[in-house]
Parts: C-alpha cells; structure tokens; sequence
C-alpha cells in the first residue's frame, strides 16, 4: 500500500474542519471570512486559544505563530487583558459619546510613538489607512500618493495596487480607474526613483510599511529611512509610517522609535489593543491633526476633514488597550519576543543547512521569522536580519505544503507557511518543537518534490 501523502493525512486529521468549511461555502461565498485564511484543501477552524496555543475544532492543539494577524504580543487571553474585558463589559461597551478610557489610552499611545502629538481613534487599520491619505490630502493640497512595491496597505481602494505583480492593476474588481490613478508604486530603496516622483511637488503623502513589505519579507535598508524624511521635507510631502503590524511589536514605540527617524502620520491598527476587535487609530503631528477641528462654517463645510464611527474609542477597547500597552510600555515582552525570533531563526536555518536546501531564514530584526527557500545572490553576504532581495519568490504551493505539514506536527502559522510571528510567551519548548517540525516538514516537502 503507497503512504499516504501530506494531502491526504492532513484531510484525515481534521475531518470537523473539512466538515465545516464544505458548510460555511453555502454561508460565506468562499467558505472563509478573510482572504489570507484561505489553503488548499481547506482551512482549518478554530475554536479556543490561550497563551501561545490554539486548539482546532477536532481537539487539535497547536502551538500558534499567526496571533491575530501579527497583533498580539502577549500570547492569546492575556489574564491582565482578559480581566480588564470582563469589568468593562458589565459597565458599557458602547456609550455613545466620549469615555473617560479613551484619555488614559491616548495618553499611552502619545507617550510611547514619537509621530503622535494627536491620536484619532477609529476602528480598523484599513479605517487608518484611508484616513491618513484622506488627511494627507487636505493638509497638502495634492491628489497623488506613493507606495512602494509589494508593501499592503489594506482595503481602501486608492492603496489596492502595488501589493502584487502587476504593480500599477489593483489586486480587486470593482475598483474604478479613477481610484487608483493618482497612486504611483515605487521600487524600495531606490532613492534616484523616489526623488524623481516627488520633483513636481504634487504627491500628498508617501506610506511606507515600516519594517517592509509583509513585515519585512523585502526589507528596508537602514539609511533609506531618513532619505524617505529627508526627500519628503524637500518636497512638501508628508510621510507615513504604516505600523499596524510593528507599532508596539518592533520596539514599544514602533519602528520609527527604534530607527529614529519620526513620520508626520502613522497608522495603527490590532496592535493598540493586543487585538480586541474594533480598533484602530491615525496619529501624527499637531500641525496634520487639526485638521480635524471644527472651525468656522466655511472651514467645517470644505475643508475640515469630518470623522464619525459609532465604535470610535470605545469603552472596551479602551480599557484593553490600556491593559495591554501598559505591560508593553515595559521593554520586556519586545526583548523576549525578539530572542524567540532569534533562536527560532537560527534552529530553523540550521534544519536548512543539515539538508543543503537552498534558503534563508531571517527575521527583519525584530519578532517575525520568514522563510525563503531558494537560491539568492545574497545569500552569505546578510546578518539574515533585514532582506533587500525584492527579486526572490516564494510560491504559494510551498508556501501551502509547509502550512500543511506544519499543521500535522501541531504548528499553527499564516496559510503561507512562510511567516511566523513570535510573542513573549512563547516557550522554549515550543521552539524546540517548531524547529523539529522544520526539519520533519523539509524531509516531507523533498519527499513528495514539492521543491523545484
């Protein structure tokens, strides 16, 4: 009798999660309520998560590396966070006009990012995206924006292009031309290109995701940080820091505290929170900000930025984030999180090179580990902390066999299999078994030519 493929155990593993995806199709038109949740043969559904594990709707635990899309840096139902939940919920959730939280929570946020002289809530990071080029282009007058490629930037439409090849064709129907004619994608790190866009004076912003594309899978070189600040202040431009992944992970203060180098916006998402639905937030200099004050009738009529949102600041939020950020403030779950990174980096390359497969292992120098495998003219000459190879692939049919085989050694990761985001309660067991799992995936992979 042939061994069974990876294919075909995993179908065999998860059968109430084959069940119910073959159930959600006749609910939810493509069985999954997120793009990036989507694998082949079907994903699997969850049902509980605690710490660093999560546990499958057939009893399966798992040791997770996805954490609410990169967003929790203190493991699942952190019992500060939880508890802080549970006393807000018997008070109100929704109170329909400001709450006392939200100045203790913006307090937090305004003491720890350097860019937020002025924070306004709202409630997802794709609401602070659109915000950010919204208020981009009242403050400066200008229609067109930058963004480099491969970098995500959410939902929106104006930022629907320069996420995959082709560049300049949004990654969505229903998008009209007109949405996106006034977005131009850029090469990273190429400071001849940038200068060259901004030399006319007409771009509002240029947004950056902070460590990178995809958190730092294509990364920023160091010095082209402040040629972004530079370049952007000779021109009139205004910079944005896209930091829903890195605020609060890269450093408690986000990527532009550890580099130095401060944007006029930024925009935070899931990580204000620890990922409590519901929350999102554009900050950044008085100056941009006051915008959205209310002034005369003609300014509040044609040029003030207007902003509702029933859930904007809202209690439990709040008092999540409040929770939440003050364990972070510390220094010490970014410290750990970080040495996790390292050590899952470093025991992840080593199963690489046990086996002479061509790859990398690297993490962008912070708390995300990413997997490339293949050759890369590189390769030697990098700390395998930030990767400027914008040239690498890394199909998603790989990308799906590492999931999968992960997923049979209980390893939970994006449905990629790529990117694993570390927390500061991962154990050391659970990276010696991650790492094991490598190995055992790699083995699997070469067995069944998954590699080409």
């Amino acid at each position: 009798m042939a061994k069974p493929t990876s294919m075909e155990r995993y179908a065999e593993k998860f059968p109430r999660s084959k069940e119910m995806f073959e159930k959600a199709k006749d609910l939810v038109p493509r069985g999954v309520a997120h793009d990036a949740w989507q694998v082949s043969p079907f994903p699997l559904f969850m049902k509980q998560a605690r710490g660093s594990h999560i546990w499958d709707v057939d009893g399966n635990e798992f040791i997770d590396y996805y954490g609410g899309h990169g967003g929790m840096m203190l493991g699942h139902a952190h019992p500060v966070v939880v508890r802080a939940a549970q006393e807000q919920l018997e008070k109100g959730v929704q109170l329909g006009t400001g709450c006392d939280l939200m100045l203790g929570w913006a307090g937090i946020i305004q003491r720890l990012v350097p860019s937020a002289e002025r924070i306004e809530f709202m409630n997802s990071g794709t609401e602070a995206i659109m915000y950010g080029v919204r208020l981009a282009r009242a403050h400066t007058g200008r229609k067109k924006i930058i963004r480099f490629q491969f970098h995500f930037a959410g939902a929106y439409d104006a930022v629907t292009v320069g996420y995959k090849k082709p560049f300049q064709v949004s990654v969505s129907g229903g998008v009209l031309p007109s949405a996106v004619e006034d977005t131009i994608v850029l090469p990273m790190n190429e400071e001849a290109a940038l200068e060259e866009a901004l030399r006319n004076r007409d771009v509002a912003v240029v947004m950056v995701e902070a460590a990178g594309a995809s958190s730092g899978v294509v990364g920023i070189k160091p010095s082209f940080y402040q040629t972004m600040r530079e370049l952007t202040e000779k021109y009139g431009t205004l910079l944005l820091f896209d930091e829903i992944v890195t605020g609060f992970r890269y450093s408690p203060g986000g990527v532009q505290a550890a580099v130095g180098v401060t944007p006029d916006l930024t925009t935070l998402g899931k990580g204000i929170t620890g990922v409590m639905p519901g929350a999102g937030a554009i900050v950044g200099k008085k100056k941009v900000m006051e915008m959205f004050l209310f002034q005369d009738e003609d300014w509040n009529r044609y040029r003030r930025v207007s902003h509702f949102g029933t859930f904007n600041a809202n209690p439990l939020c709040a008092a999540t984030g409040i929770a939440y950020l003050d364990i972070i403030a510390t220094g010490q779950p970014t410290k750990e999180a970080n040495r996790n990174a390292r050590t899952l980096r470093d025991g992840m390359q080593g199963k690489l090179d046990e086996r002479e497969i061509p790859g990398c292992i690297y993490d962008g120098n912070f708390s995300v580990v990413h997997v490339y495998l293949g050759k890369c003219d590189l390769q030697g000459q990098c700390d395998r902390g930030v990767c400027v190879n914008a040239e690498k692939e890394r199909p998603s049919e790989v990308g799906e066999a590492l999931y999968r085989n992960f997923a049979l050694q209980g390893v939970k990761t994006a449905v990629r299999g790529f990117d694993l985001f570390l927390s500061a309660v991962h154990s050391k067991e659970d990276l010696a078994r991650t790492i094991r799992a490598f190995g055992n995936s790699l083995d699997t992979m070469i067995e069944e030519k998954v590699f080409k």
